[in-house]
């Protein structure tokens, strides 16, 4: 490898290290901005702790990659070398690199992934990032594998193998343990990298807002919040209800303000809708905003289903439940597949307590706590018009519809966009008449965002096996999709080869006239102009329709 390919390889490389000191620390500051009950532990040595699993991850990715020919090649050293000097700031060569390196490969193999990934897996609202860590992951053993302008045997065996662990850590069969830190990367240099896995008792939340939250804070969250529910991806009727209901508690929070009468408020909710519609996410929106009125103190959400409401032995369901809206209270209570509370035969017993047990709580703590149950549609239907006590206590329902193809499309670019990889036209095509063929046969189970995410993962781990024997990695290598990786879970490739050979036609509308304009499938992601209006713009995505 020449110096230019050196230095190319080298930039590329720390990038992605920039890339995955930035996103262990935004999603450590961010949890403990938005959901600071939910850590276990002390959530202020929370982002410290992330700081320090970046630097775990990436050093575990290396010298798994490095260790796979039993070779440190001098390309290798240097990688080394920029590793160390981003994560430590030391600028090592020779001996002391060696020696540096030496600690590194002994402190790998107390490294577990499933310890590095852990928070992404264990809290629920860092979970939409996991896409981003894999693929952080993926380019980072690809840069190493390939640094010195040649991929061995066993590096392309290791590559694979790294891809099935990385993503097994992320997605494992039981999502229910944690991590501790025994040792300050930050402070004590390369070798301070160690970790152990075990369980750790999990901190009640209190459910108080910060003490030193003013009005001024409040109003920011409450901006931040809307700011959050309008950047959403379709969602229009959604967002309508929930900006409705903002202004409803706004309204009644001045007139009590001003000693004026207000109407009796309920804060329970239902969300109606398909899975993957977004439902957690604007459950969560609703918090801040609860929050940020200063309706609840809070506005922290706990997420559960039945699981965390009923119990295994008699006695132990009520007690459960109300240990639940304890840790609840100042916030909301977000009950995912409610209706699974309710037997169709009238033979669970548990079910029917944790039901009584819920309705005396959203009785009891109306006024400081906010019960969401969410669901499918008809089952959601029927179990509140059954139950006159749920009837009478949601006053608030939200109907999620299905993303459109063309919303769909828009949420793969946005974890594109979030994971820097780049769309051509021909993979966008490719895409859109996947999701049409999708959504014109979908049901009740229909995916919609989890659909997305999966057709993401699938088509990045595409890529990685296109990439793999390739020796010279360019930054085009590893950011661009080709339409050859697009793969869309439920519809095969020769299928989606048949679609798009298929006559149909595409169309968006101008937001100069609001006439619907045909465009050519090369048109997707780039600017088009309008012939009746002149008007110019971005053609993102597009209306399928046979010709």
């Amino acid at each position: 490898m020449n110096d230019k390919d050196d230095a190319r390889v080298i930039g590329l490389l720390r990038r992605v290290i920039r890339d995955c000191g930035k996103l262990y620390s935004h999603c450590g500051q961010w949890m403990v901005r938005r959901y600071p009950t939910l850590i276990e532990g002390n959530p202020n040595q929370f982002v410290e702790l992330m700081d320090d699993l970046h630097r775990g991850l990436l050093v575990k990715v290396y010298v798994t990659i490095v260790r796979a020919d039993d070779r440190w090649t001098s390309a290798e050293k240097r990688v080394a070398a920029a590793m160390i000097e981003h994560l430590w700031g030391e600028q090592l060569q020779g001996g002391q690199l060696r020696e540096a390196a030496t600690g590194l490969f002994e402190q790998a193999d107390q490294l577990s992934w499933e310890s590095l990934v852990a928070p992404f897996v264990r809290y629920a609202p860092l979970a939409d990032s996991k896409a981003q860590v894999e693929t952080i992951v993926m380019r980072l053993a690809n840069l190493v594998a390939k640094c010195d302008g040649q991929t061995m045997p066993e590096e392309s065996v290791a590559l694979h193998t790294l891809q099935r662990d990385i993503d097994m850590a992320l997605h494992p069969a039981n999502p229910k343990s944690t991590l501790a830190p025994i040792g300050n990367a930050s402070s004590e240099g390369p070798s301070a990298v160690a970790y152990q896995h075990e369980q750790q008792q999990a901190s009640e939340p209190s459910g108080d807002a910060p003490a030193t939250e003013t009005a001024a804070d409040r109003e920011r969250r409450l901006q931040a919040a809307m700011k959050e529910l309008e950047s959403l991806i379709g969602l229009q009727g959604v967002k309508d209800r929930v900006r409705s209901y903002a202004n409803f508690l706004r309204l009644q929070q001045q007139r009590k303000d001003a000693g004026l009468a207000t109407m009796p408020i309920s804060l329970h909710m239902a969300f109606i809708g398909n899975p993957g519609t977004g439902k957690t996410t604007v459950a969560r929106i609703v918090g801040q905003i609860l929050g940020g009125l200063g309706t609840l103190p809070s506005g922290h959400v706990i997420e559960t289903d039945r699981s965390g409401l009923v119990a295994e032995y008699a006695g132990q369901t009520a007690p459960k439940t109300n240990k639940l809206c304890d840790s609840a209270k100042g916030g909301v209570l977000f009950i995912d597949e409610a209706y699974s509370l309710v037997d169709a035969s009238g033979d669970d017993a548990y079910g029917r307590e944790a039901i009584q047990t819920l309705l005396k709580r959203m009785e009891d703590d109306r006024e400081s706590m906010a019960v969401i149950l969410a669901g499918y549609s008809d089952e959601m239907d029927k179990m509140i018009r059954s139950n006159p006590g749920l009837s009478s206590r949601i006053n608030t329902k939200i109907d999620f519809e299905d993303y459109t193809p063309s919303d769909l499309g828009r949420i793969f670019e946005g974890m594109c966009e979030q994971n820097q990889y780049q769309l051509p036209s021909e993979a966008r095509h490719r895409l859109l008449v996947g999701f049409q063929q999708l959504y014109e046969h979908r049901d009740r189970h229909f995916g919609n965002g989890r659909l997305v995410r999966n057709a993401f993962e699938d088509t990045i781990r595409r890529l990685a096996d296109r990439i793999a024997e390739v020796s010279q990695l360019t930054e085009s290598l590893l950011t661009v999709l080709l339409a050859s990786d697009v793969s869309v879970p439920g519809v095969t490739n020769r299928q989606l080869d048949s679609l798009v050979a298929k006559p149909h036609v595409l169309r968006i509308q101008c937001n100069g006239c609001q006439r619907k304009v045909r465009i050519m499938p090369e048109s997707l992601g780039i600017r088009v102009r309008c012939k009746k209006c002149e008007h110019i713009q971005l053609a993102d995505w597009a209306d399928v329709a046979e010709k």
